[in-house]
């Protein structure tokens, strides 16, 4: 405190015994002092600080008031004596500490760092800034400059306080803020300050020759160079995605305060008072300090993800700026993006020169990295964004991927999921960061008692699949030490943790040797590797890879041995498998998704290419069904035996049937409904209950439009009641296209009958839609374009699917 006792003309170097006061200081965390104040101080001016809104600081203010009250700031404060030396003859302390009421902030800690004095006196109170080294002395200068340069402006819906220099740089601030109080919501009062601000400063700007966006790249520019391990790279990355975006860009400028937040102001019955106006910048983009406000309010008192945060900036930010906006050509996408770039850029050179960062540096960083995964992400690269962001949320933790490739993370393929080894703590962090994520439209987990399998599903239906594993286990044994995987853990050319390369070889021969499987080609190298381990593990996997055998028995005999595996923890163990192998029976219910369509519609690449899709992506087994349950056999195995009937109706056309009778039709539907009826309940246990997705290739919808096809001859009306009595599938799907592209495809009916059964299931599918029943999908496809067709059907079923 010698340094801040000098700055306010007190005598510090003199060999005197000085004035004793006594003071108490409330310590921030680490144990460093965060506010000051006199034994004799009446009432709690620290909270003069304090942002009092919310419960949290509510409560705290409460309770300081009742300690003040009470008189037991001995037993909840610690206490500091000074020893002030007599004052200077030439020159008065700037605030008489013995007699006066003052509190002292210590600030914030960082580069920027300031104290801030906060004083009351006869003629009024008053706060001192008292800049602590050269960089700050040139901020609280600006503050003066910036205050100055509002009030030339001749504000009518707020007001500035009046500020004087002292000597050794400090400034003195008048306080403005008594009548007024605190808000944490962006209201009317503030939309016509900005507003106001905007009318007598707005000009018209490019990217080019703007200082403060140049400025901007020049901060990005260091943050790239000096590679701080710290910040995420990806953050580095969209940055400069979003800076080419903008690069010759125009926009409208204004002045701006800076740090527009709910801190900085008080709200007064006709006027926002406003101080700290030491970032004020007279060309800034338009809006910045309306989205500064609801940001920086949302992420330090709300503690809000950017998904919130963007909610509420639709909600009261974006329609009254747009309203600004209205006689101009530009979006207002565009200025919260150079809002973005400006601030963050800024801001990421303060805090890579900041040794120590406070949690609070910890969150603005994971918020902005969010809000720029939201702004450059297009439907094609979301899911690479995501990745990205998965590996930034692990950044400061302990984790090793699983056979993760050596390349840039956003390059995985989109059939390949990521297995991460972390704690069970970690992996519940990343699971809740994940479900906050703005490319995330939802997240599924199937838990077990060693991992956790989590599906997410983003705004664009892409899916990605992440393994999170806090015990290495197969079936009721313990393979690996996790703890003393992640404590090996590499860092690689891109960033990402992986395991050790021993611990890699052994992982790969333990998973498939003892699921009796023959290590993948693309795996071996990894375990030709040479290592130090010399366990009998070891020996029988170098064995298993020289033989080109697998040793499961003799594996599984060795893992039982180990320590995990034996005595309560054996048994504990066995619990949770035992538990998860019911738990696995009833977790997953699957679907059925049925394909309807005359021949040549497609409906056989589609749905080669959907199971493909569902069994790659949603990790599920696919059953694919022809027409119907087939529980029974098709009538003429009765005569012909089952392999015969099958390989003539595969050779024959559709639709030659020659029957003609009323009695022969109603014998054959009543068999095939009979496979329907009963069959349904089959299909529902056996693969609906175990997770599986069933796919029709033709469905019930045949017999109603074309049962002609199944030589049968009956009443369209008596063929529809019969579904009423079916379960449901999930999803139904009508795929058609032009005649002319179907008969290029198939020449097996002729165009007139093309055109007449696409009308019919089209009709068909339209009148199932909007029935008050249809709680199922009936979803009718042009089929023109494969990667289209599969598109549509991936949103449709994929929520449902996961």
């Amino acid at each position: 405190m010698k340094n801040l006792l000098n700055k306010l003309n007190y005598k510090t170097d003199s060999n005197e015994r000085g004035i004793l006061l006594d003071v108490y200081i409330i310590k921030n965390l680490d144990g460093t002092p965060r506010w000051i104040f006199p034994i004799h101080a009446k009432k709690p001016l620290f909270l003069k600080f304090y942002h009092v809104e919310g419960v949290r600081s509510r409560i705290f203010a409460f309770l300081s008031k009742v300690i003040f009250f009470a008189g037991l700031q001995t037993i909840a404060y610690s206490k500091e004596t000074w020893s002030l030396h007599p004052q200077l003859p030439e020159q008065e302390p700037l605030i008489d500490l013995v007699n006066t009421q003052w509190a002292l902030f210590t600030g914030t800690k960082g580069p920027n760092n300031k104290m801030i004095l906060y004083g009351e006196k006869e003629s009024g109170s008053f706060f001192l800034k008292i800049p602590t080294t050269c960089q700050t002395s040139g901020i609280v200068e600006k503050e003066k400059t910036g205050s100055e340069k509002a009030v030339s402006i001749s504000p009518e819906s707020f007001t500035v306080p009046s500020v004087k220099t002292h000597n050794n740089g400090i400034l003195e601030i008048e306080d403005i803020g008594n009548q007024g109080k605190r808000s944490n919501v962006f209201s009317d009062q503030h939309k016509r300050v900005l507003a106001e601000i905007c009318k007598k400063t707005v000009q018209v700007e490019t990217t080019e020759k703007s200082a403060c966006f140049n400025e901007g790249s020049h901060y990005l520019a260091l943050a790239q160079l000096k590679n701080n391990p710290r910040i995420p790279k990806n953050l580095i990355n969209k940055l400069k995605e979003l800076e080419t975006e903008l690069t010759r860009s125009h926009f409208l400028t204004a002045l701006a305060h800076g740090d527009f937040t709910p801190w900085n102001m008080f709200t007064q019955p006709h006027k926002l008072a406003i101080y700290d106006w030491e970032l004020s910048n007279s060309a800034y983009p338009l809006g910045f300090d309306a989205f500064h406000f609801v940001i920086q309010k949302g992420i330090m008192i709300d503690r809000k993800s950017w998904k919130d945060i963007r909610k509420e900036l639709e909600s009261s930010v974006i329609p009254w700026f747009k309203t600004l906006l209205s006689k101009t050509d530009t979006k207002w996408e565009i200025y919260l993006k150079l809002y973005l770039f400006i601030n963050i850029s800024k801001h990421l050179d303060i805090y890579i020169r900041q040794e120590n960062w406070h949690n609070q540096v910890h969150w603005l960083i994971t918020t902005w990295n969010e809000a720029l995964s939201d702004m450059t992400a297009k439907p094609e690269n979301a899911r690479s964004i995501l990745i990205d962001d998965v590996f930034s949320l692990l950044s400061n933790k302990n984790y090793a991927t699983i056979k993760f490739p050596v390349i840039p993370p956003n390059s995985l393929s989109p059939y390949s999921d990521i297995d991460i080894c972390l704690s069970k703590n970690d992996s519940i962090q990343l699971v809740n960061g994940l479900k906050k994520h703005p490319l995330v439209q939802k997240v599924l987990q199937t838990k077990s008692s060693f991992m956790s399998q989590v599906q997410i599903i983003l705004s664009n239906n892409e899916i990605l699949n992440l393994d999170l594993i806090w015990q290495l286990k197969w079936k009721q044994m313990e393979m690996m030490n996790i703890e003393a995987v992640l404590e090996r853990a590499q860092l690689n050319t891109y960033g990402v943790k992986a395991m050790h390369p021993n611990d890699l070889k052994t992982y790969l021969g333990l998973f498939y040797g003892l699921n009796n499987a023959m290590v993948p080609q693309k795996y071996e190298h990894h375990l030709s590797r040479d290592t130090e381990q010399h366990s009998v593990v070891h020996s029988l996997i170098d064995l298993s890879n020289k033989d080109q055998i697998v040793l499961q028995k003799e594996l599984e005999l060795a893992i039982k041995e180990m320590g995990a595996n034996r005595g309560l923890s054996g048994i504990m163990n066995r619990v949770s498998y035992l538990l998860d192998t019911v738990y696995s029976m009833f977790n997953q219910r699957g679907m059925i998704i049925t394909f309807s369509g005359v021949d040549g519609a497609g409906k056989s690449t589609i749905i080669e290419r959907m199971r493909y899709e569902y069994e790659k992506k949603l990790r599920r087994r696919v059953v694919v069904l022809r027409h119907r349950p087939s529980i029974l056999p098709i009538l003429s195995a009765w005569t012909k035996g089952k392999a015969k009937a099958e390989q003539d109706s595969a050779n024959s056309l559709p639709r030659q049937g020659t029957n003609n009778s009323i009695l022969s039709s109603l014998l054959r539907f009543s068999y095939y409904y009979t496979d329907y009826l009963l069959g349904q309940f089959a299909v529902y246990t056996r693969y609906v209950l175990r997770g599986d997705i069933v796919l029709y290739d033709r469905y019930y919808f045949d017999f109603i439009n074309d049962s002609v096809r199944s030589n049968i001859r009956l009443p369209e009306r008596l063929l529809c009641a019969g579904y009423n009595f079916l379960i449901k599938p999930d999803f139904n799907f009508f795929l058609y296209a032009d005649a002319d592209t179907i008969l290029a495809r198939k020449q097996e009916l002729d165009k007139d009958t093309i055109k007449r059964l696409t009308q019919k299931y089209l009709d068909l599918f339209k009148t199932l839609a909007h029935s008050k029943k249809a709680s199922h999908r009936y979803v009718a496809i042009e089929n023109r374009e494969l990667e289209d067709t599969v598109g549509q059907i991936i949103r449709t079923t994929t929520g449902k699917a996961a």
